[in-house]
Order: C-alpha cells, then sequence, then structure tokens
C-alpha cells in the first residue's frame, strides 16, 4: 500500500447557500455564513485491494464523497467518483470497492478531489492536486507476495542452504481482478538469522515463472529468526507490503573431542603435532565426526560471537574420525582444540592443554620516583614472552640483600613481546628499589637496575593564628616554625615554602589565603584576614628533596 502524506489545506469560506450533492442525507442544507474549520484530510492512501482511503479522523462524518480527475488541471475531467465509504481506526474513511477508471487510461497518480460534510452542517472540499503525492489515488498495478514455505523443517550441520518458495500475485485495478503475477517479477528475500550473539544477515533475488511462483536458497549459517520478502517495483506496479518469513530452525549436532600434542616443551617457532579423535552422537549412537574442521588457539572456543582468535593450526577430521596437523607455538600458553564453533553445534567441546616456551625477558624505560607524600611509583615495559606477566616493585635497606616486595601488577600485554607495568606503594624515607620478574614457565627471572630514593623529613610546629577572635574581614597572623630532620636531630628549614589555608564552617574544601618563606630560624609569620568562620592550618609545599608536611589546625571564630 502507498501511503501519502497529507497537507492541511486552507479552510472553504463563503457567504453562499450551500447546493445540495447525491448520495447526501436527505433534507436541505441552510446557508453557512462561513465553514467551520472542524477536521481536514491529512491525505489519501491507495489499499492493495484498489480501495481509496481518505485521512479524515473522524468517524462522525455525515458524508464523504472521492473524485478521481484526469489531472491537476482546475478544469479536469472526473474519471470516477463514488461516495459509498465506510469508516475504520486502521484507515479512516475507505472506498467500499476499488475505484475502477475508464477503459484504456494509462496506470500512474491522479488527483483526487474529497468533499465531506460534519455534524455541524458544514460541506468542505479538498482539492488534492494542491497537495502533491498526498492528494493522489495510485492507480497502479498492486504486486505481493503470497504463502511461502521451506523445503526442509531445519537446516544442519551437513545441509545447510534451505530453498525458499512462495508465488507473486496481482491485482489490476483496470479489470478488478487477481491473478498470477507476470513472468519475471522479482522478489527481493532478506532474512536475519541467529549466529551466536550476534545476528547475521542476508539476501536474495528471486524471478517468478509463468505460475507466479518463485523460489530462492537461503544459507542463513543458523536458525532464520526474521525476514521478508517484497515484490520489487516497476513503473507500472505498487509493490504490496513485505510478507515475513516463516522461521526456520537450526538442528545442532553432539560432539565429543580427545587430543593430545606430541611435546609438552618446544622453542619459540618450532611445531609440534596436534592429535586425536573427534565423534559425534548420531541415531546410531557415536560415529566419527568425518569432515569437521578444527582449530587449535590459545582460548578456548567463542561460545558468543563464534571467532577463532589466535588460529595456531588447523586441520580436518578424516572418515575414521581421526586426526592430525602441526601447530605453531609462539608463546608459552594454553592451546585448545575444538570443532570451529558455529550454530550446528550444540555444544562447544575441547581439549586442552599448556605448552611452554620460556625465553629471557629484559626491562627498558624504568623509572622510579618517591613523591613528597612518600609513595614510590615504577613505570617501564617488560620486553620478551611476558604474557600473565606479574613483576613486582620491591625494597631494600643496602640495595643488596634483604629484598621486600611491596605490591605488584600485571604487566599490559600487547601482543609484541612489550608489556608496559606501572604500579605504586608506600614507600620508606630513604632505601633502594627494584622491579623483579620471578622466574615462571615462559620467562627466566629478570630484575631491573636498582635505584636509591629519598627525601628529607619535615614538620611544622608552634602553630597558631592570632588574634583568637578576630572581626570578621580584620587582620590575623599566622606564625610557626619548618623543621627538617638531619642526623637524628630537628633542625631549622630556611626558606621552606609555607602556605596558610582555611575551610570555612559548614564547607568541606580548603582554600589558600597567603603565601611565604621562613626565615634562617625556620620562623614563619604571614598576615592574612579573617574572611569567615573557618579552620585554619598551613603546610609546605615541598620541593623535590623534602617530604610533605602539615600543621595542627586551628579555629577561629570571626565576630
Amino acid at each position: 500500500m502507498r501511503t501519502s502524506r497529507a497537507h492541511r489545506p486552507a479552510v472553504i469560506r463563503s457567504g453562499a447557500v450551500l447546493l445540495l450533492t447525491a448520495g447526501l442525507a436527505a433534507g436541505p442544507l441552510a446557508a453557512a455564513p462561513a465553514f467551520a474549520e472542524g477536521e481536514t484530510v491529512r491525505g489519501l492512501s491507495t489499499g492493495d485491494d484498489g480501495t481509496l482511503a481518505v485521512g479524515l479522523d473522524t468517524s462522525e462524518a455525515l458524508w464523504v464523497k472521492v473524485s478521481v480527475r484526469e489531472s491537476a488541471a482546475a478544469d479536469a475531467a472526473v474519471l470516477a467518483s463514488t461516495d459509498d465509504l465506510t469508516w475504520s481506526w486502521q484507515r479512516g474513511w475507505s472506498t467500499v470497492k476499488p475505484l475502477a477508471l475508464p477503459e484504456g487510461k494509462a496506470y500512474g497518480d491522479y488527483p483526487v478531489d474529497v468533499d465531506y460534510r460534519l455534524p455541524g452542517g458544514t460541506v468542505q472540499h479538498w482539492t488534492g492536486a494542491e497537495h502533491g503525492t498526498a492528494g493522489q489515488f495510485d492507480y497502479r498495478l498492486h504486486t505481493g507476495v503470497g504463502k511461502l514455505g521451506y523445503d526442509r523443517d531445519s537446516t544442519d550441520f551437513d545441509h545447510r542452504t534451505a530453498v525458499l518458495s512462495g508465488t507473486v500475485t496481482t491485482f489490476d485495478p483496470a479489470t478488478g481482478t487477481t491473478g498470477p503475477a507476470a513472468p519475471g517479477t522479482q522478489v527481493r528475500v532478506n532474512w536475519t538469522a541467529r549466529v551466536g550473539v550476534d545476528a547475521k544477515s542476508g539476501s536474495a533475488t528471486a524471478t517468478s515463472g509463468t505460475d507466479g511462483a518463485f523460489s530462492v536458497s537461503v544459507t542463513p549459517g543458523g536458525a532464520v529468526t526474521s525476514g521478508s520478502a517484497v515484490v520489487l517495483g516497476r513503473a507500472d506496479t505498487d509493490p504490496a507490503a513485505a510478507v515475513a518469513l516463516p522461521e526456520l530452525s537450526a538442528r545442532a549436532v553432539q560432539y565429543r573431542i580427545s587430543a593430545d600434542p606430541s611435546a609438552k616443551r618446544v622453542h619459540k617457532g618450532s611445531t609440534f603435532t596436534m592429535r586425536g579423535t573427534v565423534q559425534r552422537l548420531t541415531d546410531q549412537g557415536w560415529k566419527p565426526f568425518a569432515g569437521a574442521p578444527l582449530v587449535t588457539t590459545p582460548q578456548p572456543p567463542d561460545v558468543y560471537r563464534y571467532s577463532v582468535p589466535g588460529l595456531m593450526g588447523t586441520g580436518t577430521v578424516d572418515a575414521s574420525g581421526n586426526f592430525a596437523f602441526p601447530v605453531t607455538a609462539t608463546k608459552s600458553t594454553w592451546h585448545y582444540t575444538y570443532v570451529r564453533p558455529s550454530e550446528y553445534l550444540a555444544d562447544f567441546a575441547y581439549a586442552e592443554h599448556f605448552v611452554n616456551v620460556p625465553t629471557a625477558g629484559t626491562y627498558s624505560g624504568v623509572s622510579m620516583s618517591l613523591d613528597a607524600y612518600g609513595k614510590v611509583t615504577a613505570k617501564g615495559t617488560l620486553k620478551g614472552s611476558c604474557w600473565n606477566a606479574k613483576v613486582w616493585l620491591q625494597y631494600s635497606k643496602d640495595g643488596r640483600t634483604g629484598w621486600k616486595s611491596l605490591t605488584s601488577v600485571q604487566a599490559s600485554d600487547n601482543g609484541t613481546g612489550k608489556c608496559s607495568f606501572s604500579m605504586g606503594a608506600w614507600g620508606y624515607t630513604d632505601g633502594y628499589y627494584r622491579v623483579y620478574h620471578s622466574e615462571s614457565d615462559g620467562m627466566l627471572a629478570v630484575a631491573s637496575a636498582t635505584k636509591r630514593l629519598h627525601r628529607t623529613v619535615t614538620r611544622i610546629v608552634s602553630f597558631d593564628m592570632t588574634p583568637n577572635s578576630p572581626r570578621l574581614g580584620g587582620a590575623l597572623k599566622a606564625k610557626g616554625t619548618l623543621q627538617y630532620l638531619s642526623g637524628g636531630k630537628w633542625r631549622a628549614y630556611k626558606g621552606g615554602k609555607i602556605v596558610i589555608v582555611l575551610k570555612p564552617k559548614g564547607e568541606s574544601s580548603w582554600y589558600w589565603t597567603v603565601k611565604g618563606k621562613t626565615d634562617a630560624a625556620g620562623h614563619f609569620s604571614l598576615g592574612t584576614k579573617a574572611y569567615a568562620d573557618a579552620t585554619w592550618g598551613a603546610y609546605l609545599e615541598a620541593d623535590s628533596t623534602h617530604f610533605y608536611s602539615e600543621s595542627k589546625t586551628e579555629y577561629i571564630n570571626a565576630r
């Protein structure tokens, strides 16, 4: 069915007496000073059965008439008209019978005038020619797809293609009859199949024969869950709505597998042989799964999207159910051997084995730092067979003995043999650090270069804010002493950068007000203002060699 978008017409207004029109309810019409707007026509639509529907959204209209015109010219002849229309919620007002035009009229679009009367006694006229395609009658062959069916109840591992058959019929508005579509009518078939968690789409085009029948091969790769068949349009044809495809299930087979590698440890780049047996369950019991495609990968079967990541070897099961194919070892990893996943397998059985390929490792770009708060951060790259490698941040007091592990992290393997890492832990005021990977099947033990990290400990003492009860906006003085630890004694810290901060009452954020440096005795005396009732404090803006420190806090109530 072709549906046209409507355009709202201008309301017709006249002071003349309205004339009676054929088909109007009995009784004269009263003169109307002006036509009320009321409901208006939104547009027209032509059904696949040749009926014409008027988009008038009211079931209370007293009379509706449609007139098909020769052309959009104002004086164009009326080719057909009728006021035999009925109301439905689906289409609004539609003709009871298909509209037939005079014999010999060409297929195409013809403008339609609509006259209708509303309960208020008004009659309105809607000119289709003023509304483009929204005001046209689609006078064409209406061709659609009939009943569809497959030649199989389901597809399976051995039979993955089904034949879809159907018919196409045509309603001819010139004759008012329905019959097989013309030979050569094309039908587009689209389908969607479930393949793992994804949907796989496919399509094909079929051509009808002399009896309107057509057929097309469908290879979905899984169960057909949805789809449609629709006639491809031509100049003289309006395709009917697409017809939904019937569902087509995918029948799965259950299988079992046993396998063994010819070696448990090989050198990088060498090959070993994966051999074993595969059987599938049949009505006669377990039988050889001849022809099944096998793969070996470093991961178990992908039961969601059926991908085969990291393919290391592939083979095919022979007639006796046995297989043997080469697998290339590139790194220490689990090896999983299984039938290539598809919707035609009821489960995803696999055989698993671990083959070791140990190699030496090295570090590059290692950096370690100790921040002002005492946290040690180590970054760098571990090179070699570093899949699933764990590296540790370690501490030693003298850099030679007594190494202590502080934290660890799995190095990030990007598949190129270069595994980056970044980790942090609370450290010591002075000590030696390194990054360490202990020996594993994939890599020998390897330690980074040792680095000494240290900072000077500081503290702020005798912090005081005066006066204790200043006037709001009045002057305040922040005093205190900054010291650093050296040789087990606290000494005056000259030139330390002190920041005075406050946290207003009722807030959680701190704000700095003034900065300054300590004198030769480590003292600071910095002036500020009593901005609000607040908690006050001071902290050292530490440099690259000192630890951060902060004073005690003091609450000041501003009057």
